[in-house]
């Protein structure tokens, strides 16, 4: 496939028997900070400028490499991808920054409810 085709590009099937031996967790990691910010941009579609806001914005706080270099982790992308999408849908950085702070703090909640309840269940059962 030559790089005028209109083939798509596949890769080869991921499933195996899990991480190799010898390999770092962080490959498994969606905290460790693997991705500079030009990487993480590019990736996001975005400038990079849209990340720096963010932060200043406190809704990502991007590890720093050793020399102060700004890094970011899958879990920052992704949360960096739904402000996206909010900008996307016509609301300001910082309303964006609120909502999505707010969608994740919901999902929090909504996580220690379901297992609040699921430790009721259980000592209800134990009756």
């Amino acid at each position: 496939m030559g790089p005028d085709s209109d083939a798509p590009r596949t890769r080869p099937p991921v499933a195996g028997p899990g991480p190799l031996p010898g390999m770092p967790a962080a490959f498994d990691d969606a905290d460790y900070p693997a991705y500079a910010m030009s990487a993480a941009a590019a990736m996001l579609g975005v400038q990079p400028g849209f990340l720096r806001n963010l932060g200043e914005a406190g809704l990502l706080t991007p590890a720093r490499s050793d020399g102060g270099h700004r890094r970011y982790s899958r879990h920052d992308l992704e949360v960096a991808a739904r402000a996206r999408q909010v900008v996307d849908g016509g609301m300001s950085l910082a309303a964006a920054c609120r909502i999505v702070q707010l969608e994740y703090e919901l999902a929090a909640v909504r996580a220690e409810l379901a297992a609040a309840r699921a430790e009721i269940a259980e000592l209800e059962e134990r009756r």
